[in-house]
């Protein structure tokens, strides 16, 4: 784990990122956690990965009855213990990772919702999408959440927050069609795209790839 060992995400509290994504002037927590929401009453997986899971922002809008195995990854062990603390009750199977996803495949076991929201910008893209498509089953699904950025936009929106303001350093865009070129290469198809947007008008694209 060399690359966790200097990330800016072990520096940040739960509670300072929290407070950021929720705050008016990014409010993006709400927008991803409906996303989330809107994606398994979709699809209704079985099982779902949250990558990046932070403190499991959304896993309170899926029905247990429906996703009964969630695995939460996060390269902060601290954020994985609020996540579990939180949630895992209400799962059959509630796994937690302890992980950077730029060191390879997480866990073994694949599933059929993978949900990846602005987690891709802070990874090594290429190792990422290499083993991507393994984290699903045969007929399982990725959702990405991708911010869009033009040259008037910071990677971290400002929030007042301070401690998140070092995540600018490590954030690179996102080249959708290098993702999709990428996964469809290795088997995926495009189900799903679209721009959405944040309560202040930040726009993301969504993008599931899905194996068929």
């Amino acid at each position: 784990m060399k690359r966790s060992l200097h990330s800016p995400w072990l520096e940040i509290p739960l509670a300072d990122y929290e407070r950021h994504m929720s705050a008016a002037s990014v409010a993006q927590a709400a927008m991803l956690a409906d996303r989330l929401r809107l994606l398994v009453e979709t699809y209704r997986p079985k099982s779902l990965a949250l990558l990046g899971a932070a403190g499991g922002n959304g896993l309170e809008c899926i029905d247990p009855l429906v996703t009964r195995r969630v695995v939460a990854v996060d390269v902060n062990a601290a954020y994985l213990e609020a996540c579990c603390a939180r949630h895992a009750a209400r799962f059959d199977t509630f796994e937690t990772v302890h992980c950077d996803l730029s060191d390879g495949l997480p866990f073994a076991d694949p599933v059929e919702l993978v949900y990846a929201a602005l987690v891709v910008e802070y990874l090594d893209q290429d190792i990422f999408l290499a083993y991507a498509p393994s984290l699903v089953t045969s007929d399982g699904r990725i959702a990405f959440v991708f911010q869009n950025r033009d040259e008037r936009d910071t990677p971290v929106s400002d929030s007042g927050v301070q401690s998140l303001q070092a995540l600018g350093a490590v954030h690179t865009s996102v080249d959708v069609k290098q993702v999709v070129d990428v996964l469809q290469s290795r088997g995926m198809v495009v189900e799903e795209r679209r721009v959405v947007a944040s309560a202040p008008g930040k726009r993301f694209t969504l993008l599931v790839m899905a194996k068929h």
